[in-house]
Protein backbone atom coordinates (compact mmCIF):
# COMPACT_ATOMS: atom_id res chain seq x y z
CA UNK A 1 0.00 0.00 0.00
CA UNK A 2 1.87 3.13 -1.44
CA UNK A 3 0.81 5.06 2.03
CA UNK A 4 3.49 7.90 1.07
CA UNK A 5 1.59 9.06 -1.60
CA UNK A 6 -1.77 9.16 0.14
CA UNK A 7 -0.83 11.25 2.47
CA UNK A 8 0.55 13.88 -0.15
CA UNK A 9 -2.70 13.85 -1.75
CA UNK A 10 -4.29 14.62 1.44
CA UNK A 11 -1.79 17.38 2.56
CA UNK A 12 -2.25 19.00 -0.70
CA UNK A 13 -6.17 18.38 -0.52
CA UNK A 14 -5.95 19.75 2.97
CA UNK A 15 -3.75 23.20 2.02
CA UNK A 16 -6.52 23.58 -0.90
CA UNK A 17 -9.22 23.49 0.71
CA UNK A 18 -7.67 26.04 3.44
CA UNK A 19 -6.98 28.86 0.69
CA UNK A 20 -11.19 28.35 -0.39
CA UNK A 21 -13.57 30.93 0.62
CA UNK A 22 -16.38 28.53 2.91
CA UNK A 23 -19.01 28.83 -0.06
CA UNK A 24 -16.43 27.20 -2.49
CA UNK A 25 -14.95 25.17 0.58
CA UNK A 26 -18.81 23.60 0.58
CA UNK A 27 -18.67 23.12 -3.63
CA UNK A 28 -15.09 21.35 -3.65
CA UNK A 29 -16.43 18.46 -0.88
CA UNK A 30 -19.39 17.97 -2.44
CA UNK A 31 -17.45 17.31 -5.49
CA UNK A 32 -15.05 15.62 -3.35
CA UNK A 33 -17.74 13.28 -2.00
CA UNK A 34 -19.22 12.90 -5.20
CA UNK A 35 -15.77 11.49 -6.43
CA UNK A 36 -15.15 9.12 -3.59
CA UNK A 37 -18.57 7.91 -4.19
CA UNK A 38 -17.91 6.95 -7.77
CA UNK A 39 -14.49 5.69 -6.82
CA UNK A 40 -16.23 3.11 -4.16
CA UNK A 41 -18.97 1.97 -6.58
CA UNK A 42 -16.11 0.90 -9.11
CA UNK A 43 -14.35 -0.95 -6.41
CA UNK A 44 -17.39 -2.58 -5.54
CA UNK A 45 -18.13 -4.15 -8.82
CA UNK A 46 -16.30 -7.11 -8.17
CA UNK A 47 -17.80 -9.03 -11.64
CA UNK A 48 -14.66 -10.18 -14.30
CA UNK A 49 -16.05 -8.50 -17.74
CA UNK A 50 -14.63 -11.52 -19.68
CA UNK A 51 -16.26 -13.94 -17.62
CA UNK A 52 -19.72 -15.73 -17.38
CA UNK A 53 -20.98 -18.55 -15.86
CA UNK A 54 -24.76 -18.78 -17.26
CA UNK A 55 -27.13 -15.91 -18.63
CA UNK A 56 -28.41 -13.96 -17.23
CA UNK A 57 -31.94 -14.13 -18.47
CA UNK A 58 -32.82 -17.50 -17.64
CA UNK A 59 -30.19 -18.93 -15.61
CA UNK A 60 -28.62 -21.55 -18.39
CA UNK A 61 -24.94 -22.45 -18.22
CA UNK A 62 -25.28 -23.67 -21.98
CA UNK A 63 -23.51 -20.08 -23.73
CA UNK A 64 -21.14 -19.34 -25.87
CA UNK A 65 -19.16 -15.82 -26.84
CA UNK A 66 -20.54 -13.24 -29.23
CA UNK A 67 -18.49 -10.73 -30.37
CA UNK A 68 -18.03 -7.41 -28.51
CA UNK A 69 -20.20 -4.76 -27.50
CA UNK A 70 -19.77 -0.69 -28.64
CA UNK A 71 -17.25 -0.22 -25.79
CA UNK A 72 -15.60 -3.33 -26.21
CA UNK A 73 -16.39 -5.57 -23.81
CA UNK A 74 -17.63 -8.88 -24.14
CA UNK A 75 -20.97 -10.21 -25.29
CA UNK A 76 -22.44 -13.53 -24.93
CA UNK A 77 -25.08 -15.72 -26.59
CA UNK A 78 -26.97 -18.10 -25.10
CA UNK A 79 -28.04 -21.32 -26.78
CA UNK A 80 -31.21 -21.50 -24.40
CA UNK A 81 -33.09 -18.38 -24.82
CA UNK A 82 -31.34 -18.25 -27.58
CA UNK A 83 -30.48 -14.33 -26.61
CA UNK A 84 -27.67 -11.87 -26.79
CA UNK A 85 -26.41 -10.48 -23.32
CA UNK A 86 -23.27 -8.55 -21.89
CA UNK A 87 -21.98 -7.52 -18.46
CA UNK A 88 -24.06 -4.76 -17.96
CA UNK A 89 -27.56 -6.71 -18.76
CA UNK A 90 -30.16 -6.68 -16.22
CA UNK A 91 -27.21 -5.09 -13.65
CA UNK A 92 -28.76 -2.21 -11.52
CA UNK A 93 -25.57 -0.01 -12.16
CA UNK A 94 -24.83 -1.53 -15.54
CA UNK A 95 -28.35 -0.23 -17.15
CA UNK A 96 -29.06 2.70 -14.90
CA UNK A 97 -28.82 6.19 -16.16
CA UNK A 98 -27.74 7.49 -13.00
CA UNK A 99 -24.41 7.67 -11.92
CA UNK A 100 -23.04 5.15 -9.70
CA UNK A 101 -22.12 7.47 -6.90
CA UNK A 102 -26.08 8.67 -6.91
CA UNK A 103 -26.44 4.86 -5.97
CA UNK A 104 -24.24 4.92 -3.30
CA UNK A 105 -25.58 7.26 -1.75
CA UNK A 106 -28.88 5.93 -1.82
CA UNK A 107 -27.26 2.78 -0.27
CA UNK A 108 -26.89 5.05 2.60
CA UNK A 109 -30.17 5.74 3.36
CA UNK A 110 -31.15 2.05 2.55
CA UNK A 111 -29.09 0.88 5.37
CA UNK A 112 -30.43 3.41 7.90
CA UNK A 113 -33.81 3.10 6.86
CA UNK A 114 -34.77 6.23 5.62
CA UNK A 115 -38.00 7.32 4.09
CA UNK A 116 -38.66 7.79 0.41
CA UNK A 117 -39.06 11.44 0.95
CA UNK A 118 -35.70 11.94 2.75
CA UNK A 119 -34.07 8.93 0.06
CA UNK A 120 -35.29 11.33 -2.79
CA UNK A 121 -34.46 14.33 -1.22
CA UNK A 122 -30.58 13.34 0.16
CA UNK A 123 -30.26 11.71 -3.48
CA UNK A 124 -31.52 14.49 -5.69
CA UNK A 125 -34.27 12.06 -7.46
CA UNK A 126 -38.09 12.44 -7.80
CA UNK A 127 -39.86 9.97 -4.90
CA UNK A 128 -41.04 7.42 -7.70
CA UNK A 129 -37.58 6.86 -8.69
CA UNK A 130 -36.38 6.61 -5.54
CA UNK A 131 -39.49 3.63 -4.81
CA UNK A 132 -38.36 2.14 -7.60
CA UNK A 133 -34.46 1.91 -6.42
CA UNK A 134 -35.34 1.16 -3.14
CA UNK A 135 -37.04 -2.50 -4.79
CA UNK A 136 -34.26 -2.95 -6.94
CA UNK A 137 -31.63 -2.86 -4.04
CA UNK A 138 -34.03 -5.43 -2.01
CA UNK A 139 -34.65 -7.40 -5.03
CA UNK A 140 -30.41 -7.57 -5.40
CA UNK A 141 -29.97 -8.54 -1.67
CA UNK A 142 -32.30 -11.15 -1.81
CA UNK A 143 -30.34 -13.93 -3.35
CA UNK A 144 -27.38 -13.12 -0.64
CA UNK A 145 -29.59 -13.91 2.80
CA UNK A 146 -28.60 -17.29 4.01
CA UNK A 147 -31.85 -19.18 3.58
CA UNK A 148 -32.89 -21.48 6.64
CA UNK A 149 -33.10 -25.02 5.66
CA UNK A 150 -33.15 -27.10 8.57
CA UNK A 151 -31.88 -30.69 8.89
CA UNK A 152 -32.49 -33.73 11.50
CA UNK A 153 -30.82 -32.87 14.98
CA UNK A 154 -31.51 -28.73 14.70
CA UNK A 155 -34.05 -27.02 16.92
CA UNK A 156 -36.21 -24.98 15.00
CA UNK A 157 -39.37 -22.80 16.79
CA UNK A 158 -42.45 -21.90 14.37
CA UNK A 159 -45.03 -19.18 14.79
CA UNK A 160 -46.89 -16.15 12.58
CA UNK A 161 -47.33 -12.82 12.83
CA UNK A 162 -50.12 -10.60 11.22
CA UNK A 163 -50.41 -7.55 9.45
CA UNK A 164 -53.65 -5.07 8.42
CA UNK A 165 -54.39 -5.64 4.49
CA UNK A 166 -53.09 -2.36 2.86
CA UNK A 167 -53.61 -0.83 -0.24
CA UNK A 168 -51.40 1.85 0.06
CA UNK A 169 -50.26 4.20 -2.45
CA UNK A 170 -51.63 6.18 -5.29
CA UNK A 171 -54.11 4.45 -7.68
CA UNK A 172 -55.90 7.34 -9.13
CA UNK A 173 -54.01 6.86 -12.33
CA UNK A 174 -53.89 3.10 -11.91
CA UNK A 175 -55.74 1.42 -15.29
CA UNK A 176 -55.59 -2.56 -13.88
CA UNK A 177 -56.45 -1.60 -10.21
CA UNK A 178 -59.99 -0.20 -8.47
CA UNK A 179 -60.28 -0.24 -5.09
CA UNK A 180 -62.30 -2.89 -3.32
CA UNK A 181 -63.51 -0.71 -0.56
CA UNK A 182 -63.49 2.60 1.37
CA UNK A 183 -59.78 3.70 2.33
CA UNK A 184 -59.15 3.11 5.95
CA UNK A 185 -58.00 5.97 8.12
CA UNK A 186 -54.77 5.41 9.99
CA UNK A 187 -55.57 3.95 13.55
CA UNK A 188 -59.18 2.86 12.48
CA UNK A 189 -60.67 -0.43 13.73
CA UNK A 190 -60.59 -2.73 11.34
CA UNK A 191 -64.11 -4.04 9.94
CA UNK A 192 -63.89 -7.45 11.48
CA UNK A 193 -62.25 -8.24 14.96
CA UNK A 194 -59.69 -10.76 15.54
CA UNK A 195 -57.44 -12.43 13.04
CA UNK A 196 -59.67 -12.04 11.06
CA UNK A 197 -59.65 -11.95 6.85
CA UNK A 198 -58.95 -8.71 6.88
CA UNK A 199 -55.58 -9.18 8.18
CA UNK A 200 -52.34 -11.29 5.90
CA UNK A 201 -50.30 -14.05 7.78
CA UNK A 202 -47.00 -14.20 7.81
CA UNK A 203 -45.28 -17.99 8.62
CA UNK A 204 -42.05 -17.17 10.70
CA UNK A 205 -39.34 -19.56 11.72
CA UNK A 206 -36.13 -19.83 13.89
CA UNK A 207 -33.31 -21.85 14.10
CA UNK A 208 -30.82 -22.16 17.45
CA UNK A 209 -28.14 -20.40 15.41
CA UNK A 210 -30.78 -17.44 14.64
CA UNK A 211 -31.13 -17.97 10.87
CA UNK A 212 -34.89 -17.47 9.81
CA UNK A 213 -37.57 -17.05 7.63
CA UNK A 214 -40.30 -14.90 6.75
CA UNK A 215 -43.15 -15.93 4.18
CA UNK A 216 -46.06 -14.19 3.71
CA UNK A 217 -49.02 -16.73 3.41
CA UNK A 218 -52.68 -15.71 2.88
CA UNK A 219 -55.20 -14.09 4.82
CA UNK A 220 -56.67 -14.77 8.38
CA UNK A 221 -55.33 -17.95 10.64
CA UNK A 222 -52.91 -19.83 9.13
CA UNK A 223 -54.13 -23.52 7.62
CA UNK A 224 -52.90 -26.57 6.82
CA UNK A 225 -52.26 -26.11 3.34
CA UNK A 226 -50.61 -22.90 3.41
CA UNK A 227 -48.29 -24.14 6.19
CA UNK A 228 -47.00 -26.59 4.17
CA UNK A 229 -45.92 -24.28 1.83
CA UNK A 230 -44.48 -22.44 3.87
CA UNK A 231 -42.75 -24.97 5.55
CA UNK A 232 -41.64 -27.29 2.85
CA UNK A 233 -38.43 -25.21 1.62
CA UNK A 234 -37.12 -24.59 5.14
CA UNK A 235 -38.13 -27.86 7.12
CA UNK A 236 -36.52 -31.02 6.71
CA UNK A 237 -36.62 -34.70 7.66
CA UNK A 238 -35.75 -34.84 11.93
CA UNK A 239 -36.32 -31.53 12.41
CA UNK A 240 -37.16 -31.03 16.04
CA UNK A 241 -40.04 -28.36 15.93
CA UNK A 242 -41.21 -26.15 18.80
CA UNK A 243 -44.28 -24.01 18.36
CA UNK A 244 -47.58 -22.97 19.90
CA UNK A 245 -50.73 -24.83 20.11
CA UNK A 246 -51.63 -24.05 16.48
CA UNK A 247 -53.22 -27.35 14.89
CA UNK A 248 -52.27 -26.06 11.78
CA UNK A 249 -48.57 -27.46 11.90
CA UNK A 250 -49.35 -31.10 12.83
CA UNK A 251 -50.44 -32.72 9.82
CA UNK A 252 -47.89 -30.43 7.68
CA UNK A 253 -44.55 -31.65 9.70
CA UNK A 254 -45.95 -35.41 10.18
CA UNK A 255 -45.55 -35.29 6.94
CA UNK A 256 -42.32 -33.46 6.70
CA UNK A 257 -40.91 -36.11 8.99
CA UNK A 258 -39.97 -33.35 11.63
CA UNK A 259 -40.62 -33.91 15.31
CA UNK A 260 -43.62 -31.62 16.71
CA UNK A 261 -43.45 -30.00 20.28
CA UNK A 262 -46.53 -27.87 20.91
CA UNK A 263 -45.97 -25.71 24.02
CA UNK A 264 -48.47 -23.42 25.58
CA UNK A 265 -48.00 -19.98 24.18
CA UNK A 266 -48.46 -18.08 27.29
CA UNK A 267 -44.88 -19.40 28.22
CA UNK A 268 -41.71 -18.20 27.20
CA UNK A 269 -40.70 -21.96 25.03
CA UNK A 270 -40.88 -19.99 21.84
CA UNK A 271 -39.25 -16.65 23.03
CA UNK A 272 -36.90 -16.68 19.98
CA UNK A 273 -39.27 -16.41 17.43
CA UNK A 274 -41.54 -13.69 19.74
CA UNK A 275 -38.22 -11.53 19.90
CA UNK A 276 -37.74 -11.82 15.79
CA UNK A 277 -41.45 -10.83 15.56
CA UNK A 278 -40.70 -7.71 18.29
CA UNK A 279 -37.25 -6.53 15.79
CA UNK A 280 -39.83 -7.08 12.73
CA UNK A 281 -42.57 -4.59 14.49
CA UNK A 282 -39.73 -2.36 15.46
CA UNK A 283 -38.64 -2.37 11.96
CA UNK A 284 -42.22 -2.21 10.31
CA UNK A 285 -42.83 0.74 12.54
CA UNK A 286 -40.92 3.02 10.35
CA UNK A 287 -42.73 2.69 7.36
CA UNK A 288 -46.17 3.93 8.60
CA UNK A 289 -47.93 0.64 6.94
CA UNK A 290 -46.55 -1.39 3.88
CA UNK A 291 -48.48 -2.61 0.92
CA UNK A 292 -49.29 -5.77 0.96
CA UNK A 293 -48.18 -6.17 -2.83
CA UNK A 294 -44.78 -5.35 -1.51
CA UNK A 295 -44.92 -6.99 2.09
CA UNK A 296 -42.69 -10.15 1.39
CA UNK A 297 -39.77 -7.22 -0.16
CA UNK A 298 -39.80 -5.62 3.30
CA UNK A 299 -39.93 -9.14 4.65
CA UNK A 300 -36.80 -9.95 3.00
CA UNK A 301 -35.17 -6.24 3.55
CA UNK A 302 -35.75 -7.20 7.39
CA UNK A 303 -34.34 -10.64 6.98
CA UNK A 304 -31.10 -9.29 5.18
CA UNK A 305 -30.40 -6.54 8.11
CA UNK A 306 -31.14 -9.94 10.36
CA UNK A 307 -28.56 -11.73 8.70
CA UNK A 308 -26.11 -9.57 8.37
CA UNK A 309 -26.14 -7.99 11.62
CA UNK A 310 -26.17 -10.82 13.76
CA UNK A 311 -22.99 -12.28 11.92
CA UNK A 312 -24.31 -14.68 9.27
CA UNK A 313 -23.12 -12.36 6.70
CA UNK A 314 -19.20 -10.42 6.20
CA UNK A 315 -19.94 -7.57 8.41
CA UNK A 316 -16.78 -6.50 8.89
CA UNK A 317 -17.17 -5.41 5.43
CA UNK A 318 -17.96 -1.81 4.57
CA UNK A 319 -18.18 -2.71 0.94
CA UNK A 320 -21.01 -5.56 1.20
CA UNK A 321 -23.93 -4.08 0.14
CA UNK A 322 -22.42 -2.02 -2.31
CA UNK A 323 -20.72 -5.52 -4.02
CA UNK A 324 -23.98 -7.28 -3.78
CA UNK A 325 -25.62 -3.89 -5.32
CA UNK A 326 -22.88 -4.43 -8.51
CA UNK A 327 -23.16 -8.18 -8.98
CA UNK A 328 -26.47 -7.91 -8.48
CA UNK A 329 -29.48 -8.58 -11.09
CA UNK A 330 -33.37 -7.74 -11.28
CA UNK A 331 -35.69 -9.45 -13.13
CA UNK A 332 -38.77 -6.91 -12.76
CA UNK A 333 -39.13 -4.27 -14.65
CA UNK A 334 -40.73 -0.60 -14.00
CA UNK A 335 -43.72 -1.44 -15.94
CA UNK A 336 -44.51 -4.51 -13.36
CA UNK A 337 -44.17 -2.30 -10.87
CA UNK A 338 -46.89 -0.24 -12.01
CA UNK A 339 -49.06 -3.33 -13.30
CA UNK A 340 -48.50 -5.46 -10.10
CA UNK A 341 -51.83 -6.63 -8.21
CA UNK A 342 -52.43 -6.72 -4.59
CA UNK A 343 -52.68 -10.64 -4.12
CA UNK A 344 -55.66 -11.77 -2.44
CA UNK A 345 -58.28 -10.01 -4.01
CA UNK A 346 -60.89 -13.12 -4.45
CA UNK A 347 -61.83 -12.18 -0.75
CA UNK A 348 -62.89 -8.69 -2.22
CA UNK A 349 -65.13 -9.80 -5.31
CA UNK A 350 -68.88 -10.79 -4.77
CA UNK A 351 -70.39 -14.20 -5.59
CA UNK A 352 -71.41 -13.45 -8.94
CA UNK A 353 -68.07 -11.86 -9.76
CA UNK A 354 -66.32 -15.27 -9.16
CA UNK A 355 -68.67 -17.05 -11.24
CA UNK A 356 -68.44 -14.72 -14.10
CA UNK A 357 -64.71 -14.51 -14.11
CA UNK A 358 -64.93 -18.47 -14.01
CA UNK A 359 -66.99 -18.45 -17.07
CA UNK A 360 -65.00 -15.85 -18.79
CA UNK A 361 -62.13 -18.13 -18.14
CA UNK A 362 -63.52 -21.49 -18.98
CA UNK A 363 -64.90 -19.23 -22.37
CA UNK A 364 -60.78 -18.26 -23.40
CA UNK A 365 -59.74 -21.95 -22.53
Amino acid sequence: MRTGKVARIADRVRKELGELTPQERDLAVRALRAALYEGFALDAATSDPNQMEACVRCGSIRIIRKGRGRDGSQRWKCMNCNRTFGVRTNRVMGMSKLKAGVWMRFLECFVDRLSLRKCAQRCGVCLKTAFLMRQRVIECIRRYTPVLRSEAGMSVQLDETYFRESFKGNHTKSAVFVMPRKAHKRTKALRKRGLSKEQICVATGVDDAGRSFLTVCGRGIISKDRAMSALKAHIGRGTDVLTDGAPAYVKPLAELGANLTQASADGHAINRVNTLHARLEDFMFGFHGVSTKYLQAYLDWFQWLVAFTDGFGDTGDDRLLARQLGNGLYRIRRRDYQRMMPPYMEYWQKPHDIVHTMYSQNIET
